[in-house]
């Protein structure tokens, strides 16, 4: 069976599953390099990954499914992971397992075996379990298991071809995993439920495919594909997919099978199912481990003793989060200018003389070189504060710092109604806010993945650090690094008030718990950081590229339609025009009316924050003031005119309503009433601050009016909220 079916899709596949931070993503790209795609899961947005390796001229397809602890299918996660090993039936499953905790992940491996998946397991951080005193007999190991078992040392180059020979031999010859057997009682019942799985066909492909199934794609492949055993296992732990499907009758004869389980060892089912699997995992790893004299202090202990401190751990935190912002700043900044130079000389100076002397039309040779060569230029500039955020953040992650963030972070979340776990998405957010909605889905509660949803826009992300650097190196070129740094604690500090005002309001409930293994330090491999940051840094290149050139063809052509306005034969550009309506509503920011691009460059933000320097060079290249071209930087300035203004306007832009990927994600995860709530709140959020912070910069006395109207509008705020808490707590019970 599984040799035809993966005939049809041409080459085998190989499937890498394991626990969270066990180095699943190291091996990954160790294995296919370069040759990586991102997406999302079919119906779920869920992140998928996938690759392509070769070896002895063989090409095979490599899956990363996401990080579970188990097949209980209880979050999204162990759905995905779940339903695509039953659906698609990889050839080999790589189970990477971290060999200095070995019991927590073999319960994963457990479940393998049971589902009689085709394995190979791989155990990473050898070398840190050895220094913890923990010596594996592998081939002890593999002998007990049925299937090949080799170490892995993650900060050294991994040797592929090791793991690809024993691929390519159990393609043609799958291994036979150990059956786990349970006590004598609770087999007699699981042999009764797997009686009841047969009679109801979910595991004949004839009675499941012209049957009650036929029109279920999902459970078609249950019935196909999984082993009577393992469904019968599944409905004694309850699982609720399965028992779904199952008649009345059905279920009710499954419920006293269950109950006598319960009967007989005073425990829930799952939870003798779990224990009995612990057991296993217990004998297996007294069979096969040895422990010596474990050092008083490892590296991981001592700096864990630091940073997991209760009173400065989240201190550490913000200045290490200061010292990436610091390094990207002053990193970024010579880059920028060698990249303008080289770039404007480039796609503007020498491409314009080249049409020039192709006797090209003037206005196309001003469509190429100044549009969409200055646009080009616009992206390159973007590229270094980008790779250096990146980077940091890759670093962060594969050295186990980050897990510890979550860790400390937990306390703190859970004083504004959400669970530690919740921080992972956040952080995910200062590389993107879409990615970060979806990370949401590891969440379990319901309530937990909407409140994280609408707190990830005030993480800055990515595409918003290169308006911050543009416009912060233009007015605050002496302090960018401080007021950059300013603009993203601003961002966390109104997330947590925003978090306080809504768990007071709508969010009342109890987050869920929250369960995190922390992985051990390690030194972060070059190529895994480099493969991290490249992956992150193309995926917003070929969005922010095509967004950017888009948005800049766009005004230039709004900018060139002109209408009538009043009883003169006057003309305004429609884009102008446009730009004005808006303004007055801004003015309380800072923002005046002959500051039009500015409100102009806010709309374009919403398509894509990045666009938001590419509409403002747009429009004051395209001004007619004397001298635009040529002083774009003198233009811009004096369309801001100050310093409070421009600071403002960047508040503005840090809390105004996400961009239109991350609305979309918002839509898709959460419906179109949370999606409306958080464009509607967070826009009148930052409209509020962004006066507020102006007001108090620039004070005078019609600043007390406007501190009165953002009281009144915050008062409204919380009674609207109060009455949708009312309301989502109804729907919720």
């Amino acid at each position: 069976m599984r040799m035809r079916i993966n005939q049809m899709r041409n080459r085998p596949i190989i499937a890498l599953a394991g626990n969270p931070n066990v180095g699943k993503t190291t091996l990954f790209n160790a294995l296919t390099g370069s040759r990586q795609t991102v997406g999302n899961w079919p119906g779920v947005t869920v992140e998928h990954k996938s690759g392509i390796c070769s070896f002895n001229n063989k090409v095979y397809e490599v899956i990363d499914l996401p990080g579970i602890y188990s097949l209980a299918g209880e979050s999204p996660d162990e759905l995905v992971a779940r339903n695509y090993i039953l659906s698609e039936k990889p050839d080999i499953i790589i189970n990477i397992v971290d060999a200095s905790n070995l019991e927590r992940n073999l319960y994963l491996t457990v479940q393998l075996m049971e589902l009689g998946a085709p394995l190979i397991m791989c155990l990473s951080m050898v070398d840190i379990a050895e220094h913890n005193g923990i010596v594996i007999d592998t081939q002890h190991l593999s002998s007990h298991l049925g299937f090949a078992v080799i170490p892995l040392v993650l900060n050294k180059r991994i040797d592929v071809s090791r793991i690809l020979e024993k691929v390519e031999e159990y393609v043609l010859q799958p291994p036979v995993p150990d059956t786990i057997h349970y006590d004598e009682v609770v087999e007699k019942h699981l042999e009764n439920i797997w009686q009841i799985v047969l009679k109801a066909g979910l595991e004949d492909p004839e009675k499941s495919v012209s049957g009650r199934f036929k029109k279920d794609a999902a459970l078609n492949a249950y019935a196909i594909l999984i082993k009577s055993r393992w469904q019968a296992l599944k409905l004694i732990e309850g699982d609720a997919e399965i028992n779904s499907h199952l008649t009345e009758e059905e279920r009710s004869l499954v419920e006293k099978e269950r109950m006598a389980i319960a009967k007989h060892r005073g425990q829930e089912p799952a939870v003798v199912i779990a224990d009995d699997r612990y057991a296993y995992i217990r004998g297996l790893i007294k069979d096969v481990v040895k422990r010596k004299r474990k050092s008083r202090w490892t590296f991981s202990d001592m700096v864990d003793k630091v940073v997991l401190n209760s009173y400065i751990g989240l201190p550490i935190f913000f200045i290490v989060m200061y010292l990436v912002f610091l390094v990207a700043v002053k990193l970024s900044q010579p880059c920028i200018e060698i990249i303008n130079v080289y770039l404007g000389w480039l796609f503007v100076e020498q491409f314009g003389k080249l049409l020039t002397l192709m006797s090209v039309p003037q206005w196309l040779i001003y469509f190429f070189s100044e549009i969409l060569g200055g646009g080009l230029v616009t992206i390159g500039s973007f590229i270094p504060p980008i790779f250096f955020i990146y980077i940091s953040l890759s670093i962060l992650e594969d050295s186990g710092y980050m897990a510890r963030a979550a860790f400390i972070a937990d306390k703190f979340m859970r004083k504004i109604g959400l669970p530690g776990k919740a921080f992972i998405p956040l952080i995910v957010g200062f590389g993107c806010t879409v990615p970060a909605i979806m990370a949401t889905r590891t969440l379990e509660k319901p309530r937990d993945r909407v409140f994280a949803s609408i707190l990830t826009p005030f993480i800055s992300c990515g595409a918003k650090l290169p308006v911050y650097t543009y416009l912060v190196m233009l007015f605050f070129p002496q302090r960018a690094d401080i007021v950059i740094f300013a603009l993203y604690f601003l961002g966390i500090i109104m997330g947590i008030l925003t978090g306080l005002l809504l768990k007071a309001t709508i969010f009342k409930s109890a987050p869920g718990d929250f369960v995190m293994e922390l992985p051990a330090y390690h030194i972060p491999t070059i190529n895994g950081i480099f493969m991290h940051t490249w992956h992150r840094l193309k995926s917003f290149l070929l969005r922010a590229g095509k967004t950017i050139l888009l948005v800049i063809v766009i005004i230039n052509i709004l900018q060139v339609i002109q209408i009538p306005v009043g009883n003169k034969n006057e003309k305004t550009p429609l884009l102008e025009l446009g730009g004005k309506l808006i303004t007055p509503v801004l003015q309380p920011m800072g923002i005046k009316n002959d500051n039009w691009p500015a409100s102009v460059a806010l709309i374009s933000g919403l398509f894509a924050k990045e666009a938001i320097v590419g509409t403002l060079q747009g429009l004051y290249q395209n001004s007619e003031d004397e001298g635009a071209i040529n002083h774009l930087t003198d233009n811009i300035k004096k369309g801001f005119g100050s310093n409070a203004s421009v600071f403002a306007y960047l508040v503005f832009i840090l809390l105004y309503s996400p961009c239109a990927a991350a609305l979309t994600m918002l839509f898709k995860e959460h419906g179109f009433k949370w999606m409306l709530f958080d464009f509607g709140y967070l826009t009148v959020l930052a409209w509020m601050v962004a006066t507020l912070v102006y007001q108090i910069l620039a004070f005078n006395a019609l600043s007390i009016f406007w501190f009165a109207v953002i009281g009144v509008i915050f008062i409204i705020i919380y009674i609207n909220l109060r009455s949708i808490g009312s309301r989502y707590a109804i729907r919720a019970k």
